[in-house]
C-alpha cells in the first residue's frame, strides 16, 4: 500500500495536465484517497522501527535500491502532507492545472519522507523541485523570474556539494550500497566526517531554512500565486528539519559535533532575527514567510541538541507547523479574493462584515504562536527544554522569538479584522471554506490537546538520536 500511497498523486496529476476537463473534483478525490491511505499506514504502524518496508534492486551493481519504508517521523509527516495537499486542493481558487502541480508535487514530498535509500531520498529531493517551479513559473507574480532566478542559485550552490557528500557517505565510509541500514552501520568518521556533513549542511539549510541560507524565502512566497496553495507547497518543502534528522546526524555523528555549536547559534539567533522582520513586513506573504523561518529556528534549535526530548519536539514542531502554517497561507489567499490585497497597512475591519472567517483566523494565529491546547505548543516547548538542557543563553534567545511571534501576529491581524471597518461589503465564508475550517480546527485541537497520539512514535527516534551523544535524555 505504500507504494500506491506515494505514487497515486503524481499519476493523478499528470492525469489532470492530460485531461484538465476531469476538474476539481478529480483532484479532490485524488487527495482524499491519499490521505485515506495514510490514516490507514498510521493505524497499522506497530510503534517501532520502520515499517512498510520494501526493497528492489534499481542499480544494484551500484548499490541503489528503490527502498521503501516510515518510521514515526516519516508517518506523522506523511499524515501532515497528505491532510495539507487535501485541504488546499479543496479550497483554493486557482485553475485546474495548478491543481495537477500540487498533486505531482506531493509524490516527492512523500518520497522524501519514505526513501530508505539515499541516492532515491537525494531523487525526490530534487524532483520536488520542478512542479513546485512550475507553479511559480506559470501562475506567479511579476517579479517571478528574479524569484526563480535566486531560488535556483540557493538550490544549486546546495545541492552539488550534497552530492559529492552522498558519495563520499558510502565510498568512504565503506557501506555496501546507499541503503541507509548500511550506511548508518558504516558512518563517517574524523575530519571526513565533519566536511561530509558540511557538504549537507548547507542544501538542508537552504530547505529548513536555516539563517543566513533562508534569503531566497520571501521573495518566493510574495511571487507566488496569491491563492496560497503554491506557499502550502512550499511550506510542506521546509524539510532541512527530517534530513538532518533521517540522514546527516546518524550517518556523520562526528561531523555533527564539530558544527553543533555553529548549528545552535543559527538556529537560535534566525528565530529571533526572522521574528524582528516579520514584524515589520509589509504585507501577509512576507509575514508568514519570516514566521516559518522563526519557527523553523526553533525546531532546529531542539534537533541540534542532540537529545530525545529536543529531538521529539522538533519533529512535531515541523508537523505541526506544515499543518498550520499552510492553513495561514491558505486563508490570506481567502482574504485576497475578497479584498484584492495581501498588504498589512491599508485597515479593513473585516470583523464587522465577516465573523466567521475572523474566528477562523484568530484561531490559526492561536496555534501558530503556540497558545496552550493547539498544535504549535507541545513541541516548541519539549524543543526548548531539550535545547536549555544544552545552552540555556541560546535557548532563552529562541524564547524571545516565540514572545515575538504573539507581537507580530497580534499587531498584523488587528489591522485587518478590528480596526475601522471598511465601507464595502465583502462576503463571510461559504460552504467549501467552512468545511476548510472545519478540518483544520478539528486536527490543530487534536494535535495540541492529545500529542501523545504521535509522540510515542517519535520517542524511539529521538532516544536513538540522544544516544549517539552519550544517551542524553
Amino acid at each position: 500500500m505504500i507504494h500506491l500511497g506515494l505514487w497515486l498523486p503524481l499519476l493523478a496529476g499528470l492525469l489532470l495536465l492530460i485531461l484538465p476537463s476531469l476538474g476539481r473534483t478529480f483532484a479532490i478525490a485524488s487527495a482524499g484517497i491519499s490521505l485515506g491511505i495514510s490514516l490507514v499506514l498510521f493505524a497499522g504502524y506497530a510503534g517501532q522501527g520502520v515499517a512498510y518496508a520494501s526493497q528492489t534492486p534499481f542499480l544494484p551493481e551500484a548499490g541503489v535500491y528503490y527502498a521503501l519504508g516510515l518510521d514515526g517521523a516519516g508517518l506523522l509527516l506523511w499524515i501532515a502532507v497528505s491532510l495539507v495537499v487535501l485541504l488546499g486542493v479543496w479550497v483554493a481558487d486557482v485553475p485546474v492545472r495548478f491543481l495537477a502541480f500540487a498533486l505531482m508535487m506531493q509524490t516527492g514530498l512523500l518520497g522524501i519522507f519514505a526513501a530508505q535509500d539515499l541516492i532515491f531520498f537525494y531523487f525526490f529531493f530534487e524532483a520536488t523541485l520542478i512542479p513546485s517551479l512550475l507553479m511559480l513559473w506559470f501562475y506567479g507574480g511579476p517579479d517571478r523570474l528574479r524569484a526563480i532566478y535566486t531560488f535556483a542559485l540557493f538550490t544549486l550552490v546546495g545541492s552539488l556539494p550534497m552530492l559529492a557528500a552522498i558519495f563520499a557517505v558510502r565510498f568512504l565510509g565503506g557501506a555496501d550500497s546507499f541503503l541507509y541500514t548500511d550506511l548508518v552501520a558504516n558512518p563517517l568518521t574524523g575530519q571526513t566526517a565533519v566536511l561530509a556533513f558540511l557538504g549537507f549542511l548547507v542544501a538542508l539549510a537552504v530547505k529548513t531554512p536555516l539563517f543566513p541560507l533562508h534569503a531566497w524565502l520571501p521573495n518566493f512566497h510574495q511571487q507566488n500565486h496569491p491563492s496560497g496553495l503554491a506557499d502550502a507547497m512550499g511550506t510542506l518543502y521546509k524539510v532541512g528539519i527530517f534530513a538532518f534528522f533521517k540522514w546527516a546526524i546518524p550517518l556523520m555523528p562526528d561531523g555533527f559535533r564539530e558544527w553543533q555549536g555553529l548549528l545552535l547559534f543559527l538556529a537560535a539567533f534566525g528565530a529571533i532575527y526572522a521574528a524582528w522582520v516579520a514584524y515589520s513586513a509589509p504585507d501577509w506573504k512576507t509575514l508568514l514567510a519570516y514566521a516559518g523561518v522563526s519557527h523553523m529556528g526553533v525546531a532546529a534549535l531542539g534537533l541540534f541538541s542532540g537529545n530525545s526530548e529536543g529531538t521529539v519536539g522538533a519533529l512535531y514542531l515541523l508537523g505541526a507547523s506544515m499543518i498550520y502554517g499552510s492553513a495561514m497561507f491558505l486563508f490570506v489567499g481567502l482574504i485576497y479574493k475578497r479584498t484584492g490585497s495581501l498588504d498589512i497597512q491599508p485597515v479593513r475591519g473585516l470583523a464587522k462584515h465577516t465573523p466567521a472567517l475572523y474566528v477562523l483566523g484568530m484561531f490559526l494565529l492561536m496555534a501558530m504562536i503556540g497558545l496552550p491546547g493547539l498544535s504549535g505548543f507541545p513541541g516548541e516547548l519539549m524543543a526548548l527544554l531539550g535545547a536549555y538542557k544544552v545552552s540555556p543563553w541560546l535557548t532563552f534567545v529562541a524564547f524571545l522569538a516565540v514572545i515575538a511571534a504573539a507581537a507580530y501576529a497580534l499587531t498584523a491581524f488587528q489591522k485587518l479584522f478590528q480596526e475601522t471597518p471598511q465601507a464595502q461589503a465583502v462576503p463571510d465564508m461559504d460552504g467549501r471554506e467552512w468545511g476548510f475550517a472545519a478540518v483544520t480546527v478539528a486536527v490543530l485541537l487534536l494535535m495540541g490537546l492529545y500529542p501523545k497520539l504521535f509522540t510515542v512514535y517519535l520517542e524511539p527516534l529521538g532516544k536513538a538520536i540522544a544516544a549517539l551523544f552519550g544517551g542524553a535524555s
